[in-house]
């Protein structure tokens, strides 16, 4: 597995060092130290990481105006608390429901099924 060495000059500039295994590595933090003075040194251990590469497609209107932007929606009211064992407020039943979907109201309206 590589290793990384890196480490501070005497005079100030960083250094880095990429060794084939920990054996070369600690060897070259022996040599900075003993023939180039260097008292700060590191050994990190490198691994590669498994990533992927996908396509991303953006569409864009040509040769029209963006439309205005939308006004932001009004805040809802508090919701009361919760309270175990309370019984329903019968002039609750009269008053009507609003139906504004939850993720317009959190201001994350999705179209088509897509991500934002």
């Amino acid at each position: 597995m590589a290793h990384m060495v890196i480490f501070r000059r005497p005079d100030g500039k960083p250094g880095y060092h990429q060794a084939d295994g920990v054996d070369e590595a600690v060897r070259f933090v022996e040599m900075l130290r003993n023939q180039e003075n260097v008292t700060d040194a590191r050994i990190f251990r490198m691994e590669e990481v498994s990533i992927e590469v996908r396509a991303y497609y953006k569409v864009e209107l040509v040769g029209e105006e963006p439309e205005a932007p939308v006004a932001a929606a009004a805040t809802p009211a508090p919701v009361p608390p919760v309270v175990a064992n309370a019984l329903p407020d019968p002039s609750a039943a009269d008053m009507p429901l609003d139906p504004m979907p939850v993720e317009v109201a959190a201001g994350k309206a999705r179209r088509f099924g897509g991500r934002n």
